[in-house]
């Protein structure tokens, strides 16, 4: 499968246009993420801090970039001992090809010449950290961010002022450039094919949900993704009322309906498809629902374009949404707490170098725009969820889908 052509000049380009939107004299320092533990010696596989991949192109972790108007610099760390016979040593000339930054320097040097321009300034701009752990999603956070802004102050003092690039960073990436666009394409085009093959077995081929996900990742692999853009989420009968159901363990009963929410992912960019897999002969009762669902999708994509707000998006998508419900005979009224009882989720979300990728909700999409359209209904009662999801780009003109070559079917 051909490369890609994310050269060097993607990532200058990047920089130079972050610069062009900060004060001239205000330096930026932004770090790659670290490594995390899985079991005593152990780690995750790591996963590149979005912001700094953008930034430089770079897959290697602790590593720090610094700009200001006059030069650009990488840190390096050093590695030394065991941890170079079972990493490998950091290839140099590796990170500048890639980068573009051809001032390479090691730890203790990188770090001198950053005190430099902090005491010169005494502020600095960078990526303020999440809170440890966000208590919204159950979750940690990478330390990277918070220990190098500790540093930052062990350095320069506690005076030292941080400037937050988050905002000047979420408006450069939420507007796709060509070459970004061919991966977050060829990422759609790769979970297509693999779920188009995966859907079109026999009813009875698959006894559990986890050799849904078998294939599905062999699919993946098999056509050139570098794996999955997230956990995949295979949920069949009431498990799919679950939205992230990702154990995939269950045994599949015939009559259940799978959903079947995945994405591959190309050169750190994510696709994010959700289609229906048959145990057996839909219901009526399941082709009612799905319909329901396709409705709402199609009427959501009618009113995509440029200039949307979400927010009023998302409050049209929902009030249509209780339309059907009460058509199917769930809801007897319109509330919007009824509707969100079995419609629970948004309509859409931004998609690019993260699943849920940077964007601000509160302003109008613009062409560029990469956003996922994935209504659902869930009836745990009656032991069944639907979700259609695809991918679309907000054009000049309006709304491309570009997961259309599979289009969903019950």
């Amino acid at each position: 499968m051909p490369k890609l052509d994310f050269n060097a000049n993607f990532f200058k380009a990047n920089r130079q246009r972050l610069i062009s939107q900060l004060p001239s004299d205000l330096p930026i320092a932004v770090t790659a993420n670290g490594l995390i533990q899985r079991g005593a010696d152990t780690t995750y596989p790591f996963a590149q801090d979005a912001n700094f991949w953008y930034l430089t192109g770079i897959n290697d972790p602790d590593i720090t970039l610094v700009i200001d108007q006059q030069r650009e610099f990488l840190i390096v760390p050093i590695r030394e001992g065991s941890r170079v016979t079972f990493d490998g040593q950091i290839d140099k000339l590796v990170l500048a090809k890639t980068s573009g930054v051809s001032d390479i320097i090691n730890e203790a040097s990188g770090w001198r010449r950053l005190d430099g321009l902090l005491m010169r300034t005494k502020q600095v701009a960078t990526l303020a950290p999440a809170p440890s752990f966000i208590e919204q999603y159950g979750l940690y956070a990478n330390p990277a961010r918070s220990r190098f802004v500790d540093r930052l102050k062990q350095h320069a003092g506690e005076d030292l002022q941080l400037i937050d690039i988050r905002p000047q960073l979420a408006a450069l990436r939420v507007v796709k450039q060509p070459v970004e666009l061919a991966a977050i394409q060829r990422a759609i085009d790769i979970t297509l094919g693999t779920l188009k093959e995966v859907l079109a077995k026999p009813y009875g081929t698959y006894s559990y949900e986890y050799q849904v996900e078998a294939d599905i990742s062999r699919g993946f692999r098999f056509r050139g993704a570098s794996g999955h853009a997230f956990e995949p989420i295979i949920a069949g009968g009431s498990r799919a009322c679950t939205m992230h159901y990702i154990s995939n363990s269950a045994r599949l009963k015939s009559g259940e309906i799978v959903i079947c929410d995945v994405g591959a992912e190309v050169s750190g960019y994510a696709a994010d498809i959700t289609r229906m897999l048959k145990t057996s002969k839909p219901t009526l009762r399941q082709k009612d629902v799905y319909s329901a669902v396709k409705e709402t999708q199609d009427y959501a994509l009618s009113l995509l374009g440029p200039g949307v707000h979400l927010q009023s998006y998302e409050a049209k998508v929902a009030k249509f949404a209780g339309l059907k419900l009460k058509q199917l005979g769930v809801t007897r009224d319109l509330k919007i707490e009824s509707v969100r009882r079995y419609f629970p989720h948004a309509a859409s979300h931004f998609l690019g170098l993260n699943v849920h990728d940077v964007g601000d909700y509160t302003k109008p999409l613009q062409p560029g725009n990469v956003i996922t359209l994935e209504p659902g209904i869930y009836l745990p009662q009656e032991g069944i969820g639907v979700r259609i999801e695809d991918d679309v780009l907000i054009t000049a003109t309006g709304a491309k889908v570009l997961s259309a070559k599979f289009p969903g079917q019950l």
